[in-house]
């Protein structure tokens, strides 16, 4: 082998690990980026609410949810307004305090109507509102596409509780409780008949992010 071609073929070798060890470099930067990243969102989760209306007994009422709403007899504090009333307790149930916490109303038969966020105070972990003896009313403005007439016929309405708050690293969260006690969307057939089944709704999801 003469001069030339061993140099060569080192150029070539050193050129090869250079390349090899940018590769690894490369590699190790990219999982230690990805360790801390995880262990950043392990120490957040850490401190993640979770909010939820429960009924006082525990229990879900599953086919009797109408119950845990109704329209509060009290006098609205301003004109254009109805009260709706929840029995319920809210209770953050997460391991850090839940802030900016909104609920909304959704009646999916009149066309999605989406209420308007009104804005609570917000919960400790562990915290609660509301009690069988002082139920949690929300106030809800009538508009011109939900008027009064629309308003004293919710109860009956196939409705969602939306409630969204953020955590302290300003992350948002949703809680979605429902009134059908069915997924009837996600419809199957029975194994032994021929009929079809639905299988039960949650009585709440919950989420990261922009609720759905």
């Amino acid at each position: 082998m003469t001069a030339v071609n061993f140099l060569s073929d080192w150029n070539a070798w050193t050129a090869i690990g250079t390349i090899l060890m940018a590769l690894a470099t490369f590699v190790v930067v990219r999982q230690g980026r990805r360790h801390r990243e995880d262990d950043e969102r392990r120490h957040q989760d850490e401190f993640r609410p979770l909010c939820a209306l429960m009924p006082f007994d525990g229990v879900d009422p599953q086919y009797r949810r109408d119950t845990l709403l109704a329209i509060s007899d009290q006098q609205a504090p301003n004109q254009g307004f109805g009260i709706i009333e929840i029995r319920c307790a809210l209770r953050n149930i997460g391991l850090g305090p839940a802030l900016n916490v909104r609920i909304m109303f959704r009646f999916l038969d009149m066309q999605g109507y989406l209420t308007c966020p009104w804005e609570l105070s917000p919960l400790r972990p562990g915290e609660h509102r509301g009690s069988e003896t002082d139920a949690i009313r929300i106030p809800v403005q009538f508009e011109n596409h939900f008027n009064q007439s629309d308003f004293s016929q919710i109860i009956g309405k196939q409705w969602e509780i939306i409630l969204t708050y953020d955590d302290i690293f300003e992350d948002h969260f949703y809680s979605i409780h429902r009134k059908r006690p069915l997924q009837l969307e996600k419809l199957y057939g029975a194994a032994t008949t021929a009929e079809f089944v639905a299988p039960p709704q949650p009585w709440v999801t919950f989420g990261r992010g922009q609720f759905p």
